[in-house]
């Protein structure tokens, strides 16, 4: 690990170098409530200004506006985008160690493959005929090449990834597990007979594209499946045949893409997104997680969520009216469900008024079948609305027992 004065990491990532403090030496970056005086750290969110007003670290990326946050003994870096000059000092602090090149004797290459020498092929790899490997590129043990395979300059092919029928550009990151280049979902229905349509195209990736573990990559139909350059693909994510993702799309975990669908540059989909087949997504638009994508949507930069997902501003009306509606159903079935006034908490009857003509004094055959009447049934106490034991009774009182 690298230890760099605070004028030398400016140079580097350049910013302008502070007043005060240009020979203070770092070694490591630690978040803010971590940090001491040996390290660097940043301020981006707004919900850490408070941890920037006690932090230790001797230096700290922040925005002019935020500087007065920090402690006197702290060195502001101004700079316009924290997050972002954060992002690139742990490159400089943490550089990916340079690949020494060579092929395992455990490794299995076919003779008609071509391996540059500076690239670095591990142990049990396999790499097929046709297949190219070029400068400082590095296959992990277990990969699989197929033929024709063609892995760009300085891209790395993590652990037990499969690749066949596809191009991969350079300083690609492929990590474990992916699979790349394999057939689509495609059948045709002919009666009770499902009919596989092979799959005749390919996978072209561009440039500095990374593809998170266990993603999934069908190969084309006819035409390619394209990844334009930059682009970024998070954990278990499917891709499906001549599917077209724009440069710098980024797609979250367990989401998918179905078939013939494109994606204009620099699209956003959250995690658990779905997005049907044969549509269109313009540039930078933005859908929210767990939402389904149905249909096109050509504005660029539109914000969708939702099953099925719409814009967010007619999402966010809808989620509004199903509260209310539920809001209204709850005070509707609480008055529904409330208990009854029994009788012994009625009003008296008012007296009835005898008839000078009748005696007040009932005859000793009728009070003599009143006594031999069982008494009538008591009410029951409720347990509330609702059936929740803990409500409270308004039946036991003074008056009453439970």
């Amino acid at each position: 690990m690298p230890t760099l004065t605070v004028a030398t990491l400016c140079a580097q990532l350049g910013l302008p170098v502070p007043a005060q403090g240009a020979a203070h030496e770092l070694q490591a970056i630690r978040p803010l409530h971590e940090a001491q005086q040996a390290d660097l750290s940043f301020l981006d969110n707004p919900a850490y200004k408070a941890q920037a007003q006690n932090t230790r670290a001797g230096a700290v990326l922040v925005r002019q506006t935020e500087a007065a946050l920090l402690p006197p003994a702290t060195i502001a870096i101004i700079c316009a985008q924290p997050y972002v000059a954060y992002a690139r000092a742990l490159q400089v602090f943490y550089p990916t160690p340079a690949v020494v090149g060579g092929v395992s004797q455990f490794a299995v290459v076919s003779s008609k493959a071509t391996i540059h020498p500076t690239a670095r092929i591990e142990p049990y790899a396999v790499i097929y005929s046709g297949a190219v490997v070029g400068e400082g590129a590095h296959i992990g043990a277990h990969v699989v090449l197929g033929e024709g395979v063609t892995i760009g300059a300085h891209t790395r092919v993590a652990a037990h990834a499969s690749l066949e029928r596809c191009t991969v550009g350079h300083d690609c990151l492929i990590h474990a597990g992916v699979r790349i280049g394999q057939d689509g979902f495609g059948f045709a229905q002919s009666g009770t007979e499902l009919i596989k349509i092979p799959h005749l195209g390919k996978v072209q990736i561009g440039s500095h594209v990374e593809i998170g573990a266990n993603s999934t990559i069908d190969a084309g139909a006819l035409n390619n499946t394209v990844l334009e350059d930059h682009v970024k693909l998070d954990k278990q994510v499917q891709i499906a045949h001549n599917v077209h993702l724009g440069q710098g799309v980024r797609i979250a975990a367990q989401s998918a893409v179905a078939g013939s669908t494109s994606l204009g540059a620099y699209t956003v989909l959250g995690g658990q997104v779905g997005v049907a087949g044969h549509l269109k997504i313009a540039e930078k638009c933005m859908v929210a997680a767990q939402s389904g994508v149905i249909k096109s949507y050509e504005a660029p930069g539109t914000v969708l969520a939702g099953m099925p997902a719409v814009p967010i501003a007619q999402w966010r009306q809808q989620m509004a009216m199903i509260a209310l509606a539920a809001k209204r159903a709850n005070r509707v079935g609480k008055a529904a469900n409330a208990p009854a006034v029994p009788p012994a908490m009625a009003a008296p009857a008012a007296p009835r008024q005898q008839n000078p003509a009748m005696p007040s004094v009932q005859p000793a055959a009728t009070a003599t079948r009143a006594a031999a009447q069982p008494p009538a049934p008591t009410t029951p106490l409720p347990i509330g609305v609702g059936g929740e034991a803990n409500t409270a009774n308004p039946f036991v009182g003074a008056d009453f027992t439970s």
